[in-house]
């Protein structure tokens, strides 16, 4: 099959329809505290059974797409991320909204989704071969250095103490460490408890540390403080955003690359790569200190990066038959249900299924702009509604996500004291988003840890080997002492000011 033919099985106007649906169910999976990309994936599957295999293919990458992007809605608007890799998005996307800019934050992470989505699939129609290779050189030690290298960027960045935010990082580890070991598979500290036996999901961590929290929270707290400045809802400011843009393509593009090759690597996925692409947006900014208090560097790195995994996950599974994440999995599986095993022979003797990936990847990101552009409008209203229909909603949204994840009422039970225990630590000072950050990294630190030490011996000899692990290490054991050095001159500075 020819592009051309590719391309015009995607323009007809019911396939159109169907895939500007998906973007929609993903944006909408994306964006509500409790449900994610994965479960608007299970659900669309089984939609695609009847399908032809381009038209399937292209829904479900159209769903991965909205909901990739969907997670900034509520990170920005609530403080809760509607996804683990929209947790670097509250940094600075809370504080503009809360600074009355809600529209402007959402139209910065709308585009630059967008944009990140375009590059990452222009990278995977044209290099996908290369960037394979690349994936196929990372072995554990260099899984171990990459995710260690975020842990430490994730403890540094965060505002305040950053004794505590190795504490809040050492925190979600010790939660990632509950359940079946990854080598032996080993049952650890279960405290006897047949719930914590099988290990203790995302969902769970992240509603129960964000959500459940903030809840809680703000229960007595004046929700209108949100709105205390006036702020421009309309659809025009929306569009007038991308006026920014020019001077800010820089930070596009890179933080693009950052989210394509760490897309690429399974596991990593776009918490790691958000963090990365955040914290060289930081680095390189001239206005640093604005970071963490509304800044839209701060807010178009990571979510160019998050959504740029979308096409470095597809890598992998395309060129090596092997899912760059638990979403892609489930996309991979509609493949099989097709006919197609992916691997390498894929790119030479079906070069129409690569076609078929990228053209949906644009059509998705295309629809996802044009939804969120024409309803962001009605997305930022949730600031306006009063809390006791808004608490209630969103607390029953919480407890039918984490009581889906396997059916059981003590997820629900174990979201409440996860929210109780993380308002007790950002009462006294504790960053929430390390510890869910230090959960969805925790497992291949320690896994990769494992396998690296099975088969160099000793973390001696695994470290001589001087290769990117190695390098990811030493950069994870300097930056922690750089950035103490810089505050302590920085305070100096001041004292003597």
């Amino acid at each position: 099959m020819e592009f051309n033919e590719v391309l015009m099985v995607f323009m007809d106007i019911s396939l159109l329809f169907q895939l500007l649906i998906g973007t929609l169910m993903g944006i909408v999976f994306g964006c509500i505290p409790g449900l994610n990309t994965a479960m608007a994936l299970a659900l669309a599957l089984p939609l695609t059974y009847s399908m032809e295999m381009i038209p399937a293919i292209g829904f479900l990458l159209c769903v991965y797409c909205g909901g990739l992007s969907g997670g900034s809605i509520s990170a920005i608007l609530l403080n809760i991320p509607g996804t683990a890799a929209a947790i670097t998005t509250t940094f600075d996307g809370y504080p503009m909204a809360k600074k009355g800019e809600s529209m402007r934050a959402l139209s910065l992470a709308v585009i630059s989704s967008f944009f990140g989505g375009i590059i990452s699939a222009l990278i995977l129609t044209f290099c996908t071969s290369y960037l394979a290779n690349f994936a196929l050189g990372f072995g554990s030690w260099e899984y171990f250095g990459a995710a260690i290298f975020s842990l430490a960027l994730i403890a540094t960045l965060i505002k305040g103490s950053i004794i505590n935010g190795f504490i809040s990082t050492g925190i979600g580890i010790l939660l990632s460490m509950i359940g079946p070991s990854p080598i032996d598979g080993k049952i650890r500290f279960d405290l006897g408890l047949v719930g914590l036996s099988g290990g203790i999901n995302i969902v769970v961590i992240i509603i129960g540390v964000f959500a459940v929290s903030e809840l809680i929270y703000n229960v007595n707290q004046d929700m209108q403080v949100i709105n205390k400045n006036k702020d421009d809802f309309s659809i025009k400011k929306f569009w007038l955003t991308f006026l920014e843009f020019p001077k800010h393509m820089y930070n596009v593009i890179v933080s693009a690359i950052i989210g394509t090759v760490l897309g690429i690597l399974p596991g990593l996925g776009g918490s790691a790569a958000s963090m990365m692409a955040y914290s060289r947006a930081k680095s390189q900014s001239k206005d640093k200190e604005l970071f963490g208090y509304g800044a839209p560097d701060g807010i178009i790195a990571p979510e160019a990066a998050n959504n740029a995994v979308s096409g470095g996950a597809m890598i992998p599974s395309i060129a090596l038959g092997v899912p760059g994440s638990s979403p892609v999995a489930l996309i991979m599986s509609a493949f099989l249900v097709h006919g197609v095993t992916m691997g390498p022979l894929v790119i030479t003797e079906q070069p129409h299924i690569l076609q078929s990936v990228f053209i949906a990847l644009i059509i998705g990101n295309i629809f996802m702009l044009l939804l969120q552009g024409l309803l962001a409008k009605y997305f930022t209203q949730v600031i306006t509604i009063p809390k006791y229909i808004l608490f209630p909603t969103i607390t029953s949204f919480c407890a039918i996500g984490t009581y889906i994840v396997n059916g059981s009422m003590f997820n629900v039970y174990l979201m409440l004291i996860i929210g109780l225990f993380a308002l007790f630590l950002s009462k006294n000072g504790f960053p929430l988003q390390p510890i869910v950050m230090g959960f969805t990294l925790g497992a291949i630190v320690e896994e990769h840890y494992r396998k690296s030490m099975i088969y160099y011996g000793s973390f001696g000899e695994a470290f001589n080997t001087w290769s990117i692990g190695t390098w990811l290490v030493i950069l994870a054991i300097i930056i922690p002492f750089i950035v103490i050095v810089r505050r302590i001159i920085g305070t100096t500075k001041s004292i003597k000011k």
